[in-house]
């Protein structure tokens, strides 16, 4: 057959690079990036580039695969693994109950806009509220506490396409492509960036490291990790103290203002600049560009929301952007209203906020404080139990104890805080199931591995990023090339073990057939029921486009249903006082040094390095430095070194490194192996990594509401390595 050219989009990430396959017989021969989408005018990363070896690779999982008594594995027909799994999982449901039964739905399960639709189906048809997902191991405050606590405004915030300034917070969207609304967007974030810039946008970034955002901004705060949440809390303080604030907004709309006044009466920036380790006069500076405005907002990102007082950093940014009211209001136009969901009004008022939403969720066996926590979505808000403290699920015996684990599109060996508790969680399972591509640090503790489909061997629709975009914009693929060998889709397995289990799962929009498989467009007509855009336009469209829906002009307030943002909800004074305790002095001698988290280029999580481009790019996680820093511990770049902390330690390749704070050190997460000796992964550290959860302890420092522990910014000492050296020349 002749070679054809086919529109699709990439999924090795969340931004969807719109690309060009070339297919001839049925093989993928090349893929290069869309250049007649507007949008993205051609962009595409180095990761996305890489599918066809990603397909093709001689590590992926070709059919599923069984445990056998002496640990290894041997190849399964998927029909009779998902019969096996079926019956296991029946009998443990009758002996332990729903709650008994887990699903963790990692990074890669969101790059089907069908997999978790699926998964919550099959968990509320079994009554198991042990539904677990990647988003509450690093953001939960953004997602769920925050909006619960707070509140939120109906009619969102600025976007980038209407701002004149942004704050962003620990977030690196140039290299980790990842954004929300207000902050430079995923979609060809380096022409983003500069098309905003073009316009006037002012950018401030407050960062430890200068990265490539922070290298192209108007102001960056070079702040000490630890510090952002009094930081924020001082630019407030300045905001209100000069009387910069949107005091209109503020009465209408607002509670608690006079008290936020009083709390962060003592965050000035002469008191923050010495803990923050920059001038106070940046801090004034800061305030005063976001307060003049008039638009725009501030975003946090990954960095900070992983280090010390998550909740409160999240509402000091809610709080931020409420007070300098920055949010859409009655009259305007909506940017994007969203393509693929339903139609609805949208007001210029606040929805009060959901306190019932932090405690009358299901409670973990863990803490009475922390339990079920609550993602808005277009069809109300959805429960998930937070990841922080699954292991402890999984090893607490008695009524609700988890024993078995369906593990999707993640790798939670390397990906959970504390991976020592996590390895002995794991090994303690009556069944672990993963949907894998290869047979990652997790897949080799399964009892069943399940090869799936990638991204180009199955339809899909931009679901996920539908109103991250700042216009109308999406995008249907078809199925590019068939998949070869035995492999199914994720949202496969919960239909077919709810079928083998005899369940009837039904999505928000109704029920699924289950003597008749759905067809994946079955699927995703039934999820995006009622949207803007009827989903057959978009699949009939060859390639992305921005659609001609009917502008959303924000409507005046309901008189019945407006509502408040709390600007001062309980507990905030006592994470104030915390926060203020962080800013004073200690002794720092016994751990010099703070570990903060960084995205790389070359890496998706722990997906990357196995593919030839990639990895040449480099097959380690280098514990980045300031040169002296490493001068002062005698320590070479490239040099074997160990990094302990108060938990736990890991060997690391030192890297020096000018763009980072001296005292600091910056490492990315998720690399390395299993913490077994046997495995023998510090062995091989230069071709692998090495995991920085091995420091974590993951119920030190919890927060309220989601448990989630201190997974950036630990105090850790740094020494050579007592190894003899294998440094690289």
């Amino acid at each position: 057959m002749p070679q054809e050219k086919i529109k699709t989009y990439c999924r090795f990430c969340h931004a969807y690079c719109p690309m060009q396959a070339t297919v001839e017989d049925n093989r993928l021969i090349a893929i290069e990036p869309d250049t007649d989408n507007a949008v993205y005018g051609g962009y595409t990363c180095i990761k996305g580039r890489q599918l066809v070896e990603q397909i093709y690779h001689p590590t992926r999982l070709q059919q599923s695969q069984k445990q056998q008594p002496d640990g290894g594995f041997t190849n399964i027909a998927s029909e009779q693994a998902l019969d096996e799994i079926a019956a296991q999982l029946q009998s443990i449901l009758k002996a332990y109950g729903p709650r008994s039964i887990a699903s963790y739905n990692g990074t890669y399960s969101y790059q089907n806009s069908a997999s978790h639709a699926v998964a919550r189906a099959f968990h509320k048809a079994i009554d198991s509220p042990s539904y677990y997902a990647s988003v509450t191991i690093d953001q939960p405050a953004k997602v769920a506490i925050g909006p619960a606590r707070m509140g939120w405004w109906n009619a969102g915030s600025h976007m980038w396409c209407d701002s004149d300034v942004a704050m962003i917070i620990g977030n690196n969207t140039l290299v980790s492509h990842y954004s929300i609304p207000g902050g430079i967007p995923s979609f060809s974030p380096f022409n983003a960036l500069r098309e905003g810039k073009k316009r006037g946008v002012k950018v401030i970034c407050i960062d430890p490291r200068v990265t490539e955002v922070a290298a192209r901004s108007d102001l960056h705060l070079q702040v000490t990790p630890g510090q952002d949440a009094a930081l924020l809390a001082s630019i407030i303080q300045v905001i209100i103290s000069e009387a910069l604030y949107d005091e209109a907004f503020c009465q209408e709309h607002t509670v608690g203002f006079a008290e936020l006044t009083r709390a962060t009466a003592g965050f000035t920036p002469e008191a923050v600049a010495a803990a923050a380790g920059i001038p106070a006069q940046q801090i004034y500076k800061a305030a005063r560009l976001f307060a003049a405005g008039p638009r725009g907002s501030a975003v946090t990102g990954t960095g900070p929301e992983m280090g010390p007082h998550p909740n409160l950093l999240q509402h000091l940014v809610q709080a931020l952007n409420a007070i300098c009211g920055r949010h859409y209001r009655e009259g305007e136009r909506l940017p994007n209203p969203g393509v693929l969901t339903p139609p609805a009004p949208r007001r210029a008022q606040a929805t009060s906020p959901q306190p019932q939403w932090l405690t009358d969720g299901t409670r973990s066996r863990v803490a009475p404080d922390i339990g079920e926590v609550f993602v808005l979505s277009p069809y109300g808000p959805q429960g998930e139990m937070p990841t922080a403290v699954i292991t402890d699920e999984m090893l607490l015996p008695g009524d609700g104890q988890i024993k078995a684990l369906i593990c999707v599109g993640g790798n939670p060996l390397l990906a959970w805080p504390d991976q020592e508790k996590t390895l002995k969680a794991l090994q303690g399972l009556d069944l672990l199931v993963c949907i894998d591509i290869k047979m990652a640090a997790t897949a080799q503790l399964a009892d069943y591995v399940l090869a799936p489909k990638i991204c180009l061997e199955r339809e899909d629709v931009t679901l996920l990023t539908d109103i991250w975009h700042d216009q109308p914009y999406s995008q249907y693929t078809s199925t590019v090339v068939e998949a070869e060998g035995d492999k199914i889709e994720e949202w496969e397995f919960f239909w077919e073990i709810g079928r083998r289990m005899g369940l009837a799962l039904e999505l928000d929009n109704g029920p699924l057939d289950m003597q008749r498989k759905p067809q994946k467009y079955e699927l995703l007509q039934n999820i995006t029921a009622g949207s803007r855009v009827p989903l057959a336009d978009i699949r009939a469209t060859d390639g992305g486009a921005v659609y001609p829906v009917d502008d959303v002009i924000i409507q005046a307030a309901d008189p019945e249903t407006r509502g408040q943002l709390d600007l001062y909800p309980p507990g905030l004074q006592e994470e104030l006082a915390a926060a203020y305790e962080d800013m004073q002095p200690t002794d720092t001698q016994a751990w010099p040094h703070l570990l903060i988290s960084r995205r790389m280029k070359n890496t998706y999580n722990s997906t990357g390095p196995e593919l030839s481009l990639l990895g040449s790019k480099g097959t380690t996680n280098p514990a980045y430095m300031h040169p002296q820093d490493l001068a002062a511990l005698d320590i070479a770049d490239g040099e074997l070194i160990e990094i302990a902390s108060a938990h736990g330690s890991i060997p690391a390749i030192a890297a020096a490194s000018e763009d980072i704070k001296s005292g600091v050190i910056s490492m990315s997460h998720c690399w390395g192996g299993s913490p077994d000796p046997a495995a023998g992964s510090d062995a091989r550290i230069r071709e692998m990594g090495s995991n920085t959860n091995r420091l974590i302890d993951n119920r030190h420092a919890a927060e309220k509401y989601s448990g989630m522990p201190r997974q950036s910014t630990i105090p850790v000492k740094v020494s050579k390595s007592s190894q003899p050296s294998d440094r690289v020349q």
